[in-house]
């Protein structure tokens, strides 16, 4: 859940603000609430006790008009009824339940005689010759101040974290701008530029990324005139000894046949060679009419009718053509090696996704042996006799990628099935 920077400093900067109110709540009401409770439950005690003794020393008639004295005086500190209010029995606050707590077990003072209504004035029973008085005492504040402390910690922890989640916001923007950059890089050997500056720390990084992509780039120039000289030393011979053998007469046919053969199938291998160490990135991607394309592929494998297609007849994809081109006939080459016939090639769009699947009658291989069949230069047990280089089905991995696809093997009831999937790709009707 927490999977992202912004998300984790926020967490923290949510449990800290929460721990830090937490420990100030205790604190605030240790040192500061409670004795301030214990104090108003003395004074409240002592009041009480002090209009206890004046009632106690009057004679009935001088109780009567004491009350009513009391009754008469505006002043709102003290108030006289006949009966205490209605919602004195309730009691609304922990400030409230503490100071009654205090004055019973501190003062000797509880229920019924004293009670303590919403407004927080605390009422006391006085008992007369004539009828009891209820006595109310502001010894109180009128407004919980442990609810007012809740408010204010709940308004200080969410103007903490809008806070927060801004200042952490603010801290990610180079971050993102980073992320941008590098994401808007053509391929892995691009020019990599920014104009981050600060914070220090991802300024640091951008600098660092720049470094790296000189270096790539430098990498890929010196791989790139290395490909250049070998592609030209190793074909020049190659071409030298064709034309050689061409002219040469009097020698043994099967023996120049087989050297012929020999010459072409070093010429594959150096081909695939190079494509895997090329790769296919730089190859623009443009409109292909998609049935020629597999048509063209199924000619460089084998005769004619050998291989059933199945194909949309006007439709037109998007792709890199020579890079489609080989992946198909790496495809098809390890299905007429290693598989059965029929073999049928068979293309269409689901979902947004060009799917070209090679059908045969073989085994096929499983999932694992998949994924270790398409690293370079990795061969099967039946191919390590045969002529394969270990390389088609890396190109076509390779390929797929290329397009942001990928390429998946599905073992049926007596077939087998390659199935390359291009993804987003562009198809639409031919006129």
């Amino acid at each position: 859940m927490l999977d992202s920077l912004l998300k984790q400093n926020i967490a923290v900067l949510a449990a800290a603000i929460l721990g830090a109110l937490l420990v100030s709540l205790v604190l605030i009401s240790g040192l500061v609430l409670r004795p301030q409770i214990e104090r108003s439950a003395a004074d409240t005690a002592q009041t009480i006790r002090n209009l206890e003794l004046s009632f106690a020393q009057m004679d009935p008639f001088q109780q009567i008009h004491f009350a009513e004295a009391l009754r008469a005086d505006e002043a709102p500190d003290v108030l006289v009824a006949e009966t205490a209010p209605d919602d004195a029995n309730q009691l609304r606050s922990l400030f409230s339940r503490y100071f009654l707590r205090v004055l019973s077990d501190q003062h000797g003072i509880s229920a019924p005689n004293v009670l303590v209504d919403a407004e927080g004035r605390v009422w006391a029973r006085m008992v007369t010759a004539d009828q009891p008085y209820w006595v109310s005492l502001r010894t109180l504040p009128a407004a919980d101040p442990v609810a007012g402390l809740m408010v204010a910690s709940g308004i200080a922890l969410l103007a903490a974290l809008a806070g927060g989640i801004a200042l952490q916001r603010w801290i990610a923007l180079p971050l993102r701008r980073l992320e941008e950059t590098v994401g808007r890089m053509p391929n892995p050997s691009g020019v990599y530029g920014s104009a981050i500056e600060r914070p220090r720390e991802i300024a640091a990084v951008s600098r660092a990324l720049t470094d790296m992509s000189e270096r790539l780039q430098a990498a890929e120039a010196d791989r790139a005139m290395m490909l250049a000289g070998v592609s030209h030393d190793l074909r020049t011979p190659l071409t030298k000894v064709r034309l050689t053998l061409a002219m040469v007469k009097d020698a043994d046919a099967e023996l120049i046949a087989g050297a012929e053969r020999n010459v072409i199938r070093i010429e594959s291998m150096l081909g695939q060679f190079l494509d895997l160490a090329r790769g296919f990135e730089a190859e623009e991607t443009r409109a292909v009419r998609l049935r020629p394309l597999l048509q063209q592929a199924i000619a460089a494998c084998t005769r004619p009718g050998t291989i059933a297609l199945d194909a949309p007849a006007d439709a037109v994809v998007h792709v890199k053509e020579a890079a489609m081109l080989r992946a198909v006939e790496n495809v098809l080459t390890n299905a007429l090696r290693y598989g059965k016939a029929p073999i049928t090639v068979s293309a269409r769009v689901l979902d947004g996704q060009l799917l070209i699947d090679v059908l045969d009658s073989g085994s096929g291989f499983s999932p694992e042996q998949a994924r270790y069949l398409m690293r370079p230069f990795a061969r099967g047990s039946s191919a390590r006799a045969g002529e394969g280089t270990g390389l088609g089905l890396a190109i076509v991995d390779q390929v797929a990628k290329a397009h942001d696809g990928d390429i998946v093997f599905e073992q049926g009831a007596g077939t087998f099935t390659a199935r390359l999937r291009i993804a987003q790709a562009g198809i639409a009707s031919s006129a």
